[in-house]
């Protein structure tokens, strides 16, 4: 998905470490803050304590980093693996100014360390440690890249499924996988790739045969919704269902969500907040369930004050109309109207 320049800009502002490029990987981390190698060493599933002295966290990092590359490289983003090709055993350093530049091409090797990228004035110089080179001959191996090809678009069927049914089991994911790709997943095999995937994706996660939005923050979230989950068969998504829940979970051109959309845009928000913003945010409501005292709370939360109860009313009335046509995990992608008049023809 394309990134908005200046959002692209910021990124790699934030990624980037100030000063002349190392290409030893004990170096380049050592760049980094002891807070940020903690939160890396979670990333790596190095459990190590908060008193550990800085320079144990670097030494312990390069070499779960060195051990991890080859393992984790078929999981990378195609686009991550296509910037990595461009580095050799005499290329370990490139350079670039911030608008020839994706962050999204480094966006996972850069996350865990595989690779750095470093900042001086207007340059940026993007490194792969020596220490992981030899590493990148395997990208001349076309099976590695026939891997990543299938890993990405598991991954974007994760990310389409768990934003449309907020939490499924690897059974659904098999049925909705072979209805439209070529390649035939038992839920057996499923589990086995979405173990390894879910350790380097950042939108689901994947936990006892359960793909899970990052939406829920852990394990008794989950159990406390699952208990709420109506016993219905799931919905059945289309390709163009895919296409649109892999953006976002819920459906931007339906429209109930145009009719608030154009509502709220009379409004200026406080603070420089965006309507985009708190349209998602009225969305989740309406997907895992929320009653509409939060939604008024989330209103406050934004500083859009609705005066006098003409407003009120025509709010009320498009957030109930958004409620009966939004697909609902609870209601395992259904609609709560589609249901309805499921029931009645019944």
């Amino acid at each position: 998905m394309d990134t908005d320049p200046l959002l692209n800009h910021e990124l790699l502002g934030n990624a980037a470490i100030h000063g002349s490029s190392s290409v030893n990987l004990a170096a380049c981390l050592g760049s980094y803050t002891k807070d940020y190698l903690q939160e890396l060493a979670r990333d790596h599933e190095l459990t190590l304590p908060g008193s550990t002295r800085k320079q144990h966290l670097v030494d312990s990092l390069t070499g779960k980093i060195i051990e991890r590359f080859p393992k984790m490289l078929p999981f990378l983003p195609a686009a991550n693996l296509e910037f990595l090709s461009r580095f050799s055993d005499d290329r370990m350093e490139l350079e670039f100014d911030s608008d020839s530049l994706a962050f999204r091409d480094i966006s996972h090797v850069h996350n865990f360390g595989f690779l750095f990228l470093f900042r001086k004035h207007d340059v940026f110089t993007a490194v792969v440690p020596k220490e992981l080179l030899p590493t990148l001959r395997l990208l001349s191996d076309k099976n590695v890249w026939e891997s990543a090809s299938i890993h990405q678009r598991m991954d974007a069927y994760a990310v389409s499924l768990s934003n449309l049914y907020g939490v499924l089991d690897i059974d659904q994911y098999a049925v909705i996988w072979n209805r439209f790709e070529s390649e035939r997943l038992t839920p057996a095999m499923v589990q086995d790739e979405l173990h390894e995937l879910g350790k380097v994706q950042y939108y689901w996660w994947f936990d006892d045969e359960l793909i899970i939005s990052s939406f829920f923050r852990d394990s008794d979230e989950v159990v406390e919704f699952l208990t709420k989950v109506n016993q219905v068969s799931y919905y059945v998504p289309s390709r163009e269902d895919l296409v649109s829940y892999f953006k976002a979970p819920y459906d931007d051109d339906s429209p109930t969500v145009s009719a608030m959309m154009e509502f709220l845009s009379g409004y200026r928000l406080a603070n420089g907040e965006q309507i985009e913003d708190l349209m998602d945010e009225i969305s989740d409501t309406c997907i895992v369930g929320n009653g509409m005292q939060e939604v008024f709370e989330l209103l406050n939360e934004y500083g859009l004050l609705l005066s006098g109860m003409d407003e009120i009313n025509r709010f009320t009335e498009l957030y109930v109309q958004m409620n009966e046509h939004c697909r609902k995990w609870e209601l395992r992608g259904h609609t709560p109207n589609a249901l309805k008049n499921q029931r009645r023809v019944r």
